[in-house]
């Protein structure tokens, strides 16, 4: 009986063909490009990355210096000293002529006891006086009221018992013009 089907043949008994040599050389050369073609992608794929990496790191901080001039910019809009203001308060009024001033005013009964400065678009002063008697330091708080070198005067806590201790806010204003 002969059979039907596909014919199937038999690899173990034909030869092997043999490659010749110049289809072996060119796919020795058709490997070679692969694998430098391949090498290539690698380091434009590692040359990507760094580049994405290098654009992000600088996206970053494109968003940190936007976001720090907002801040300085909402500081300058509110009202907030800039480091150029407190350097021209600091050079209008420093704190010898300041406590010069404060200390022409003062009655010889009235002594300071602390004093704080407080540089800004303008000087603020924060003090704490004793005073012996609280006529002296009513004496005090006329003059202050009196005076063109200081204003904005807000007499803070006050004890009167014994020896009056009193704190004051105010701002100082300079040399009268």
């Amino acid at each position: 009986m002969a059979r039907r089907g596909p014919r199937l043949t038999d690899f173990s008994t034909h030869p092997r063909r043999r490659i010749a040599p110049a289809d072996a050389a060119f796919l020795l050369a058709a490997a070679l490009v692969i694998a430098s073609a391949a090498g290539a992608a690698l380091r434009w794929s590692a040359e990507w990355r760094h580049r994405g990496a290098e654009a992000a790191r600088t996206l970053v901080e494109a968003e940190a210096a936007a976001e720090k001039a907002r801040l300085l910019e909402s500081r300058r809009r509110s009202g907030e000293p800039t480091l150029a203001a407190q350097a021209q308060a600091t050079a209008e009024a420093p704190p010898q002529r300041v406590v010069a001033d404060l200390s022409a005013l003062l009655p010889a009964d009235v002594r300071l006891q602390s004093l704080g400065l407080d540089y800004r678009d303008r000087v603020l002063l924060d003090l704490r006086v004793a005073a012996r008697r609280a006529e002296a330091y009513d004496v005090f708080l006329q003059r202050l009221a009196e005076s063109k070198r200081f204003g904005d005067v807000v007499p803070g806590a006050e004890t009167r018992e014994g020896e009056l201790l009193a704190s004051l806010r105010m701002s100082y204003r300079g040399a009268a013009p």
